[in-house]
């Protein structure tokens, strides 16, 4: 856009602006949609996260292993989510354990370090995984540098991701999704533990 000004001599001055670049909403994953490549390294209390295009460690875990057994959920949290952080952590706790009868995986995706975590909150009996990069979450839909959680919510101001949950079967399709943007929401452990249940009727065999 060109703006023309004229000042006190009567001198007309042109002035080109250029417009402010829209915000690119991220775009969440859905029930339907194919979870991305993923791996875990390392060992109870210290895994990371990889996806393709970095270094993936000799003896990882992709997630075509864990949803090759059983039912995968697949979680994130942050611990920058405020008063949010707490509860939410405790509902994947007590999920976890309806996760166990239910015969499912339970994986959660942190920005924090599962070291870092067990000081924090104590140990967890779940796989944490430390997404260093946030690459995980990105490539879930559920973390923009271009969108930020803090532009959304009051009360956070680091780089967080959105809370979400997929249930995930062995064709690494997405089964049940779970998005809380705006904070306000709380997982289902009914309908998550049924979800799985048809899944392990469905698409595994049990002996």
């Amino acid at each position: 856009m060109t703006l023309e000004f004229e000042n006190e001599l009567g001198d007309i001055r042109s002035v080109s602006t250029q417009d402010c670049p829209k915000t690119i909403r991220a775009q969440p994953l859905l029930t339907g949609d194919i979870a991305p490549f993923f791996s875990l390294s390392g060992a109870p209390n210290d895994w990371r996260a990889s996806v393709f295009g970095q270094k993936i460690a000799e003896r990882a875990t992709s997630i075509l292993d864990l949803v090759g057994t059983r039912p995968l959920v697949v979680s994130f949290y942050c611990p920058c989510w405020g008063r949010y952080a707490r509860p939410y952590l405790n509902s994947l706790v007590r999920l976890h354990q309806d996760l166990l009868v239910a015969d499912a995986e339970l994986v959660v995706f942190s920005n924090e370090s599962p070291s870092v975590l067990a000081r924090q909150v104590g140990g967890l009996d779940f796989r944490v995984a430390y997404d260093a990069e946030s690459t995980v979450a990105q490539r879930f839909g559920v973390y923009s540098e271009d969108d930020p959680v803090w532009e959304r919510i009051s009360g956070i101001s680091d780089e967080a991701f959105t809370p979400a949950l997929y249930v995930i079967g062995p064709d690494r399709r997405i089964a049940y999704h779970f998005l809380d943007d705006n904070f306000d929401r709380k997982l289902d452990s009914e309908v998550i533990s049924t979800i799985v249940r048809n899944l392990n009727n469905t698409h595994y065999e049990r002996h």
